[in-house]
């Protein structure tokens, strides 16, 4: 593969990516010198101990936040240091969150929680929004519960709702934050292997978890530990990086 082709198929890069929080006048580093690249297509899972900086490097690849310092290309564009408005349109456009605690509106249908991040976007009619919707829940095989509110479902069809709104736009990257956190075996074999079939699709997904279980269903495993990678797992080829 030539370089060029492996720059065209560089979806995510950071370079030197340094985030400190200060409270009560006190600094906490959680992320030191973080540098990572992630290829379209690729299937990622960030593992480590609480507090160790994976869901601060989860929202920062999400424009949830920005870094102190450091550099982030998202599909060739940096991305470092854009205003909240344009980080905000970016974000709904391309990229696709699912959360631990699912995170619907209870007030809105199944159908109508899909579709909400995309009554933001101007490049989609409403024919166009209700067809997305529809092939997100058939893919998740929620499209029967389309009229049902998110109290008529149990958690596991409620992840899987969370699991359409993500895609329906189409994201270039799927970032998923313990997307089995507040399940039980049973539901999370289901999510996890909607998630399977996702990448077998060609979706990125970069997923954080505590669970080795989930995490050995990636392709490649990042450790994080005091805000720092600290391996770099690939097809069973372990990378220790020295702290």
């Amino acid at each position: 593969m030539s370089e060029q082709t492996k720059a065209n198929n560089v979806l995510v890069e950071l370079k030197n990516i340094n985030k400190m929080f200060l409270t009560d006048e006190v600094e906490t580093h959680a992320l030191n010198g973080i540098n990572l690249s992630i290829n379209k297509g690729e299937y990622l899972a960030i593992t480590g101990p609480s507090g160790c900086g994976k869901s601060t490097l989860l929202s920062l690849l999400g424009l949830l936040d920005t870094a102190n310092d450091g550099m982030y290309k998202l599909a060739g564009h940096d991305v470092s240091s854009l205003k909240r408005d344009e980080r905000a349109k970016i974000r709904n456009s391309e990229i696709g969150f699912i959360f631990q605690s699912f995170n619907l509106i209870s007030d809105l249908t199944v159908a109508e929680n899909v579709e909400l991040p995309l009554t933001y976007r101007k490049d989609l009619t409403k024919q166009q929004r209700a067809k997305n919707v529809q092939v997100a829940l058939e893919e998740v095989d929620m499209a029967h519960r389309a009229k049902h509110f998110p109290s008529q479902l149990s958690g596991g069809q409620q992840q899987r709702v969370a699991i359409a709104r993500a895609i329906a736009g189409s994201p270039s990257v799927i970032l998923a934050d313990e997307p089995t956190g507040n399940l039980d075996s049973k539901n999370a074999e289901t999510v996890m292997s909607i998630l399977d079939k996702l990448h077998a699709n060609g979706a990125t997904i970069c997923m954080v978890t505590h669970d080795p279980r989930s995490a050995a269903r990636s392709e490649r495993i990042i450790e994080v530990f005091d805000g720092k990678i600290v391996s770099d797992q690939f097809n069973n080829d372990v990378t220790a990086i020295a702290v």
